[in-house]
């Protein structure tokens, strides 16, 4: 009986003495989750739903409920809410998972801003005929000096 003792502890030490060991192991050994990937939220970025692009990325907001939404500016200047759901990255642009049509029957964000204007065309102070070479005198009714 002393000799099954004797085997039966020895077994015993030897798997605690080797359980430190076998459990850093298998913690090693475990496969790592992915890291989540990242997400470029720059304004002025392209915003497309399932269908076709929505607008232009303003920024991101809280919504009533607390939840952030983005704000994206449609083609017709006006900014409206976004949900996250299914929000990536695809290439340059953010892609959701809100069609198009949701995006224009959704009503506009009250109160924002509107859209930047567009910047006129510069006319260029050397040369005011718009011709591509200053040295040539503009075309037109111009006295013979």
């Amino acid at each position: 009986m002393t000799l099954k003792t004797a085997i039966l502890g020895s077994a015993a030490a030897a798997f605690l003495i080797a359980s430190p060991v076998l459990a850093q192991h298998a913690a090693t050994a475990a496969p790592q989750t992915p890291a989540q990937p990242s997400l470029s939220l720059t304004p002025g970025t392209s915003v497309h739903g399932p269908d076709g692009e929505l607008g232009r990325l303003e920024g991101v907001q809280n919504n009533a409920a607390g939840a952030q939404e983005l704000t994206v500016r449609g083609a017709d200047g006006r900014l409206r809410a976004v949900p996250l759901n299914g929000i990536r990255q695809e290439g340059a642009h953010v892609a959701v998972a809100y069609t198009k049509a949701e995006f224009d029957a959704a009503a506009p964000i009250a109160g924002a801003p509107p859209a930047p204007a567009a910047e006129p065309a510069a006319t260029d102070p050397v040369n005011p005929s718009g011709g591509s070479d200053p040295i040539t005198p503009p075309t037109g009714d111009q006295p013979q000096g």
